[in-house]
């Protein structure tokens, strides 16, 4: 692992260590240098500010997980990992959660899902020609309530098992819900 990558995991784990006590909005960049035992020069070089940091630890932990499953078939699995590892790192997540704005965790799991909602859209439509807009449209659309299943998961303090979520989102995708909803109210008609 080069030199850069160790100083930024160091900054990282370092960070993660001061959210275990303090809110994001409370630290600064000198108590992440005190943490981490470096110089603000050494945190500038790698780092533009905090924010920086939430978004490299995001992208470089998060990343991988989703990835994995970034298809058709698989997005499920990539989702229920993706709160799994969230379980398994509670303490950072649940504080890191109350952030929003730019680089936040919600940003991120928003341009995941919006680029994996454009994928599936054109590889299990090949013969529809969507519009820049519709595309955009429909993928915000998904990707709105693939990152809001797990908000509103999440606001449980990430204790509950996050398959029921997963399934949920998952039947309201493919349809399933709606078109037993669809079912019975065409039986209440008759």
């Amino acid at each position: 692992m080069p030199k850069s990558t160790r100083t930024k995991c160091l900054i990282a784990k370092g960070v993660k260590k001061l959210l275990e006590t303090v809110s994001f909005g409370e630290i600064s960049v000198g108590e992440i240098c005190k943490q981490c035992q470096i110089s603000r020069n050494t945190f500038y070089y790698h780092f533009k500010d905090k924010f920086d940091v939430i978004h490299w630890i995001f992208y470089t932990e998060i990343t991988p997980i989703l990835e994995e499953s970034f298809s058709i078939n698989h997005w499920e699995e990539g989702l229920l990992a993706l709160c799994h590892y969230m379980q398994e790192n509670r303490k950072f997540y649940v504080n890191i959660l109350r952030f929003h704005g730019q680089n936040s965790f919600i940003e991120c799991l928003m341009e995941f899902y919006e680029n994996l909602a454009k994928k599936m859209l054109v590889e299990s439509n090949p013969s529809r020609k969507f519009s820049q807009q519709e595309l955009k449209w429909i993928s915000r659309f998904y990707a709105y309530g693939l990152t809001g299943g797990v908000l509103d998961w999440a606001k449980s303090d990430m204790e509950k098992d996050p398959t029921p979520m997963v399934k949920m989102v998952s039947n309201l995708f493919s349809g399933e819900l709606f078109a037993k909803a669809m079912v019975l109210e065409k039986a209440k008609e008759k």
